[in-house]
């Protein structure tokens, strides 16, 4: 069984999922890239003896969209969670994210090593980078998207099955997962159903950090850190960050695991067994 809470920061309004006893362990997971907090609901149940938050970050699910004007920069990200953590008053704890949410657990974890006991990283290690020579394109590329955002609008969905039917034949992922996040991620509207989540986010970036800057946060880690691998997974840009990355990285333990980029949903006992002998593991060395 999970429980709701909002989390109050200076400028949004937050929501998460959470599971386990409030005195557990705690846990603090962030979701993928326009996925949401239910990216959790089939691990956590394996998890015993945690208390897992699963937030909804900025714009995504039931949390707030940032305000007009406004843009999702990954370092903003950063800034949000650092809040969130203030809010919450924890002092010790472990962080968990799939994709860009392993993105900004792994830069959490550089930036505040002192308050990590260990870091669990399914299938991302920092965020996407550009080189300094690809700035200005990327600068009018992002500016023309920001000029024609009004132009754009929300699809449209008859009903909750069509709108599964469609994030499923993306593919990657199985129904039941799909299930899950649409759950959470869909809102009604008039005429049928929409996405929650703010349609900025499809922008492109207009700000990225280098490779040489993203290398020095992760440098910051002191904590273990485990990086779970798809074995199935088709996104190769990533798999390149990760062997170029994982050498700055100094007590690291990956695993690959059965199952494509989002296995925590669609194979979650064979992640929270890899999960669990790796706490096992950096337990006995304490």
């Amino acid at each position: 069984m999970s429980d709701e809470i909002e989390i109050q920061i200076s400028t949004l309004r937050l929501s998460a999922k959470c599971w386990g006893n409030p005195k557990g362990f705690p846990i603090l997971a962030f979701h993928g890239w326009l996925d949401n907090a239910a990216t959790f609901d089939h691990l956590a149940p394996y998890l015993n003896g945690f208390r897992l938050v699963s937030l909804d970050l900025p714009g995504h699910g039931f949390s707030d969209h940032r305000s007009f004007g406004s843009c999702y920069h990954f370092s903003d990200l950063i800034v949000d969670i650092l809040e969130v953590l203030d809010v919450l008053g924890w002092q010790h704890f472990c962080l968990l994210g799939h994709s860009m949410g392993a993105g900004v657990a792994s830069y959490i974890a550089g930036i505040i090593p002192e308050k990590i006991s260990s870091v669990i990283l399914i299938e991302g290690l920092g965020s996407l980078t550009k080189e300094d020579k690809e700035m200005p394109k990327i600068l009018i590329e992002s500016a023309n998207e920001w000029k024609n955002i009004d132009k754009k609008k929300k699809p449209l969905y008859p009903d909750f099955e069509t709108a599964v039917r469609v994030r499923h034949n993306v593919g990657g992922i199985e129904e039941s997962s799909v299930r899950t996040l649409v759950s959470r991620g869909l809102q009604s509207v008039d005429g049928g159903f929409t996405w929650r989540s703010d349609p900025r986010l499809k922008i492109k970036s207009r700000h990225y950090l280098t490779e040489k800057q993203a290398c020095a946060i992760l440098m910051g880690i002191t904590a273990p850190v485990l990086l779970i691998e798809a074995d199935k997974s088709n996104l190769e840009y990533w798999r390149e960050l990760f062997l170029k990355r994982r050498s700055y990285i100094k007590n690291l333990y990956h695993r690959k695991v059965s199952g494509n980029h989002h296995l925590h949903l669609d194979n979650p006992q064979a992640v929270a067994e890899v999960i669990i002998e790796f706490i096992k593991e950096i337990s006995k060395k304490k």
